[in-house]
């Protein structure tokens, strides 16, 4: 542990790890950013860079600055904030070695981007689940008594019920708090008690504000997800497919 993670409050445990390789800590070029199609199978692969050090040029108000001021976590005048990447972003199977302190799924065949449509992509054809839902937001990722991975709701929110959406945009957020600890404006205890409060149909207040209007679980997805044009990298959300 680095000493920037040991000044940062205590937080919810994290529950299982890989080891990945350190992604490129260049500037976001998003010239960079395109989709090479295959020779053999007319696919294509998701390209870009991405930074450990540059996530934006400002920094996005936090969910406790956002409720006390009521207004945008994008702060004014900037073009772009520390706001992470979104769902679309981190189920990006070539996008994997930016997941940290939490395994990604494998799958029986291999998993590319489409041109449209999931193409017969399901969860049937995940191999093993990774690190599972439920063990970062307790409840979530069950279909019949069934348990699935952090990518399987990436993937999938909808097959996950009323809460698929919201498991989804947390888990995203746990992945940006994950990579970007000191940058990504809410943190894992946050986001756990976002799930907590909110999973059932409860508002969520911030530790130390007076909130006049609590967030719903919809306020608390459009906090995350009012961050993601401006960093989300990937643009519109990939389609996936099975070659």
């Amino acid at each position: 542990m680095n000493r920037e993670q040991q000044s940062r409050a205590p937080e919810a445990p994290e529950h299982s790890s890989v080891s990945v390789d350190s992604p490129a800590r260049a500037p976001i070029n998003r010239s960079r950013r395109r989709l090479v199609t295959s020779v053999a199978g007319g696919t294509g692969v998701l390209l870009a860079s991405a930074s450990k050090t540059a996530l934006g040029t400002g920094v996005c108000k936090s969910p406790s600055a956002t409720m006390s001021g009521n207004m945008s976590p994008r702060p004014p005048g900037t073009g772009s904030c520390s706001g992470g990447r979104s769902p679309g972003f981190w189920k990006v199977p070539q996008k994997f070695n930016y997941w940290t302190g939490v395994n990604y799924a494998t799958f029986y065949k291999t998993v590319d981007v489409c041109s449209a449509g999931m193409q017969g992509l399901a969860l049937s054809d995940i191999k093993n689940q990774g690190t599972l839902a439920n063990s970062i937001l307790p409840g979530a990722g069950y279909i019949g008594g069934t348990a699935y991975g952090v990518w399987a709701v990436l993937a999938f929110p909808t097959s996950f019920g009323s809460t698929g959406q919201l498991a989804r945009h947390l888990l995203a957020a746990w992945l940006n708090a994950s990579y970007w600890p000191t940058e990504y404006p809410i943190t894992k205890t946050q986001i756990l008690a976002m799930w907590n409060a909110t999973k059932s149909g409860g508002t969520w207040c911030a530790a130390g504000v007076s909130c006049a209007t609590p967030w719903s679980a919809s306020d608390v997805i459009n906090y995350i997800s009012g961050m993601y044009d401006i960093n989300a990298d990937v643009g519109p959300d990939p389609d996936l497919c099975k070659k």
